[in-house]
């Protein structure tokens, strides 16, 4: 199994020979791999294994490049490709690491957890060097889009957080989500689901008012945060504060639209009026969700895009009138004072 580093630079030989057309073969190769519908990096990389296998019988037999044999390897190569016995790839840790992965999931398929737990732990010490390797940081899109989005990164991530909790290992937990947003570049990406998981495992805990300072201070940071605010709200019901719980919902939603991004926030405002007696508050919320409910509906049908036109219930300000003294000029008009006029 190659590493990551060999694996780039075998795909730079690659590059080189299809740039220089030195030899031809691998060009021929490569473009009969693309008509039959692989797509360039595909094709590079099974060019590569060949590359691989090339550079390996070289150094133990000491020999020097045959390009007649490399142009007899690429061929085999081609027609096991075309003909669907395709097992020209350079291994790397990403291989093994996957593995690792699908095996995971059987087991959690299976409800074996703890096996699967076993799994995904020797996948992350796989992946996790990895990763501390690349001296640039990337986006988690970003780092998925360089595998051609082969892996499941972003999912596996998320349930590997999601089975930890499940599991109770909450420092475990903590420690993993804290890397994770530790590793990748997550100013134009959505990182709440780890960053509950550190705040959940705290409560988990028992450490109740560590908890509570995280949230608060992650969401005084990103106070429109969907997931966050739902999450606290929960720990917060929990610990028997459901007023608070409430509050924290309802101040960023009543009075807004309901649309996809907080939906899930008037569900949840909506059960926790209900718990709290607000139950005009519960009705309105409950309209604000059947309204958008109906939109949908009429969106998929090929209607308007359902993130408008739902609003808080109308409420007519308060608005204090100007206090007339006894001795002002009465507002009827009348001309005199006030005390001598209406003021009676």
């Amino acid at each position: 199994m190659a590493n990551l580093r060999l694996r780039k630079s075998i795909l730079e030989v690659v590059d080189n020979q299809l740039k220089a057309n030195d030899p031809p073969c691998a060009k021929e190769v490569y473009e009969k791999l693309m008509a039959a519908g692989y797509s360039r990096s595909e094709a590079k990389d099974k060019i590569g294994a060949v590359v691989l296998e090339e550079i390996y019988d070289i150094l133990q037999k000491g020999q020097s490049f045959d390009e007649k044999k490399y142009q007899r390897s690429l061929e085999e190569m081609l027609m096991q490709s075309i003909d669907f016995e395709d097992d020209h790839h350079i291994r790397t840790e990403w291989d093994e690491w996957d593995e690792l992965v699908q095996k995971g999931y059987e087991s959690f398929a299976g409800k074996k957890e703890t096996e699967g737990l076993q799994f995904w732990q020797e996948a992350w010490s796989i992946f996790e060097p990895v990763m501390e390797q690349d001296s640039e940081m990337k986006t988690l899109y970003g780092l998925m889009k360089s595998q051609d989005f082969v892996y499941p990164i972003d999912g596996w991530l998320q349930d590997y957080e999601m089975e930890l909790g499940n599991a109770g290992k909450y420092g475990e937990r903590i420690a993993f989500c804290r890397k994770v947003l530790e590793i990748f570049d997550w100013q134009h990406e959505d990182d709440s689901c780890f960053q509950c998981g550190i705040g959940e495992s705290l409560f988990r805990e028992g450490k109740v008012e560590d908890a509570y300072a995280y949230y608060e201070n992650w969401l005084k940071d990103d106070p429109q945060n969907v997931n966050g605010i739902n999450s606290f709200s929960w720990i917060l019901f929990e610990n028997g504060d459901a007023g608070k719980a409430y509050e924290t919902v309802r101040k960023v939603t009543w009075g807004l639209s309901c649309c996809a991004d907080n939906s899930l926030l008037f569900m949840r405002a909506r059960q926790l009026a209900d718990y709290v007696g607000k139950e005009d508050e519960s009705k309105w919320y409950q309209q604000q969700l059947d309204a958008f409910d109906q939109s949908m509906k009429k969106w998929e049908t090929g209607g308007a895009e359902p993130f408008g036109g739902f609003t808080a219930p109308g409420q007519t300000p308060v608005v204090k009138g100007k206090k007339v003294y006894p001795n002002d000029p009465c507002p009827c008009g009348s001309g005199k004072k006030y005390k001598k006029c209406c003021g009676k």
